[in-house]
C-alpha cells in the first residue's frame, strides 16, 4: 500500500500500456447502449434525499466490503490501473480507509442509501453479501456491471470461515445477481491465501472442476482484468481460478478467451 500512495514501482508493476480499466470510457468497456432488463421493484426510485441521482459521469467502480481483507487488496489494483474507485466501508472503518487509500478513492458508508453509494458508478465488484436494494438499485441507476466473487466447490469452509466467505459461499447470491439482468461476472476462486504466489501462473476453468489455492493478490487482479471484459446485459461469464505449481508469465488475452459466456 506504501507503494500505492507513493507512487513507487509497484504502480507500474503489471499497469501500462494496455491498462484499460481507469480509462476515460469507463471501467467495463462495455460499447452497448442496451438497457438492463427490470429487476423486481428497480423501476421506482427512492424518494429519500440521499438516495436522489446526481448528474455525474458514471465512470467509477464501486467495491463493496472495501475494510476487508479482500474488498481492500482489490482496491489496490484499481489505484495501480488508475480507475476511479468508490470504495464502501462500515461507518466505523471510514476515517482509516480514508487514510489508508488517501485521495485515490472516494470512501463510503455503508449506511447510505443504495442509490447514493451509486452515485457516478458504472461497475461493481461485491466480494461478501449481496444487499437485494444494492442490487435493484444497479439496475435502476443503470449500473453496466456487476463482478461477483464467490467460491468454487473445492474450497471448502476451513475450521473457522469468516462472515465473509460464508457469504461467498452462498449460491443464492448468484441467482440473485442472474436474475437482475445486469451484466455478470462470477469469479470462483478456489482456496484463498494470504500469502503471495510468488509469481505462480493463474488457471481459469470452468465446470467447477478446479481445485488448488490461489493468492488473495492473485484474486484481486483477476477481479480487476475481469472488469475489462464484461459480457453483454443479461448474460454471464462464469469462472473458477487457482495458482499452478510453477512461475509463469501470465497472458491475460489468452486466459480469458477460452471462457464460455452464457
Amino acid at each position: 500500500m506504501l507503494d500505492v500512495m507513493e507512487g513507487g514501482p509497484k504502480l507500474r508493476r503489471w499497469y501500462g500500456s494496455d491498462s484499460s480499466v481507469g480509462d476515460g470510457t469507463g471501467a467495463s468497456g462495455d460499447e452497448n447502449g442496451d438497457e438492463t432488463a427490470a429487476y423486481g421493484d428497480a423501476d421506482e426510485a427512492d424518494e429519500d434525499d440521499d438516495d436522489v441521482e446526481l448528474n455525474l459521469p458514471k465512470t467509477s467502480i464501486l467495491v463493496t466490503n472495501a475494510d476487508g481483507a479482500l474488498g481492500e487488496s482489490i482496491v489496490v489494483q484499481l489505484i495501480l490501473a488508475k480507475a476511479s474507485v468508490v470504495a464502501a466501508c462500515e461507518a466505523e472503518q471510514i476515517v482509516g480507509a480514508e487514510t489508508r487509500f488517501g485521495p485515490y478513492v472516494n470512501v463510503v458508508s455503508n449506511s447510505m442509501s443504495a442509490g447514493a453509494r451509486l452515485n457516478g458508478v458504472r461497475a461493481m465488484v461485491v466480494t461478501d453479501a449481496l444487499e437485494e436494494d444494492l442490487l435493484a438499485a444497479c439496475v435502476r441507476r443503470g449500473v453496466k456491471h456487476v463482478v461477483l466473487v464467490s467460491s468454487a466447490k473445492s474450497a471448502g469452509g476451513g475450521l473457522f470461515p469468516s462472515a465473509n466467505e460464508k457469504a461467498r459461499r452462498d449460491k443464492t447470491r448468484e441467482e440473485l445477481a442472474k436474475r437482475s439482468g445486469v451484466a455478470l461476472t462470477i469469479i470462483r476462486p478456489c482456496s484463498v491465501k494470504s500469502s503471495p504466489s510468488q509469481g505462480r501462473e493463474i488457471r481459469f476453468g470452468q465446470g467447477d472442476t478446479l481445485t488448488g489455492e490461489v493468492s488473495m493478490e492473485d484474486l484481486a487482479e483477476v477481479c480487476a482484468r475481469a472488469l475489462t471484459r464484461p459480457p453483454k446485459p443479461g448474460e454471464s461469464l462464469e469462472f473458477e481460478v487457482s495458482n499452478g505449481a510453477a512461475a509463469a508469465e501470465r497472458d491475460w488475452k489468452a486466459l480469458f478467451a477460452p471462457l464460455v459466456i452464457v
